[in-house]
């Protein structure tokens, strides 16, 4: 079954016209200029998870900008829209920030406003469901996360869990696609562990003097699956860079930079054929553009 998700990524380069304080993290920021740009359209979203920001950078830097944004300096940052079926589609959404943000008169200018239609190859959601599936593959998946952290039942998981990686995005490709992502989830979950964590855990402020601690850098992983999942969980994986993984997509958590498969790590008996070797190189317009 050959499914795509469209995906339109914005990029937003804008120049504040006074000192403005960030009392929070700067995807706080980011988000809150996509709402009120979307309000201000006359699109009202009564539920988050139909797209996600990114921090706010400073032109030409790959660090969050903290503390203040200052006037005349440019900033930019990114939002990637999916929408729902039956609610606003992801073009719709696209469509409503380029026209709000052009009504921001008082406290930022708009310099550069760029619109890209992204399309990705979507796993079979029925991969993995027959008895025959072939022998096992491996491969390592190296995975640069930028800040975010996991929600399970009540608790804050802050540091690279494979489980709640899958289950995250399967969430946000059943919402985008109205195709319910969740089982093949559940039998693509056991194929990840954790091999190398080079990830760092820091604290950010959120809202309401809210500090969840959260997790950054890069996370390596080894997959052993079946070779009928084994494409299922590379798309999968690399759906992420457009729809992030962990919680508050929205306030500029959860981006997923790069995703990239190489040979197994461990060649431990018995022994797992990689299934890498047969695997084309994902091309440029099936992974989001690194920060600048």
């Amino acid at each position: 079954m050959a499914l795509e998700a469209v995906f339109y990524v914005a990029r937003v380069v804008f120049r504040p016209l006074r000192r403005v304080a960030l009392t929070a993290w700067s995807g706080v920021y980011a988000g809150r200029a996509v709402y009120e740009s979307l309000n201000r359209a006359g699109i009202v979203l009564d539920r988050g998870g139909l797209f996600r920001v990114s921090p706010v950078y400073p032109l030409g830097s790959r660090a969050p900008v903290g503390g203040f944004l200052a006037p005349g300096e440019r900033y930019w940052f990114r939002a990637v829209f999916w929408g729902a079926p039956g609610s606003a589609s992801g073009q719709q959404l696209a469509r409503g920030l380029m026209a709000g943000l052009g009504l921001w008169t008082r406290e930022l200018v708009v310099e550069e406003l760029s619109l890209e239609e992204r399309r990705a190859r979507l796993p079979d959601p029925g991969a993995g469901e027959g008895e025959a599936d072939g022998e096992p593959v491996a491969a390592l998946v190296r995975v640069r996360h930028g800040p975010t952290f996991y929600r399970f039942h009540g608790a804050v998981v802050s540091y690279p869990s494979p489980w709640r990686l899958v289950a995250s995005i399967a969430r946000r490709l059943s919402l985008a696609t109205g195709i319910d992502y969740r089982p093949l989830a559940r039998r693509l979950q056991p194929c990840l562990e954790l091999a190398v964590d080079r990830t760092r855990r820091v604290r950010i402020r959120l809202s309401h003097g809210a500090e969840p601690p959260v997790f950054t850098g890069e996370a390596l992983y080894h997959a052993v699956c079946p070779r009928g999942l084994a494409s299922a969980l590379q798309r999968l994986l690399e759906a992420g860079v457009y729809t992030g993984a962990g919680a508050s997509p929205g306030l500029g958590l959860g981006e997923i930079h790069a995703v990239d498969l190489g040979p197994p790590r461990h060649r431990a008996p018995p022994a797992l054929e990689p299934w890498t070797e047969e695997q084309e190189e994902p091309s440029g317009a099936e992974k989001e553009a690194r920060p600048a």
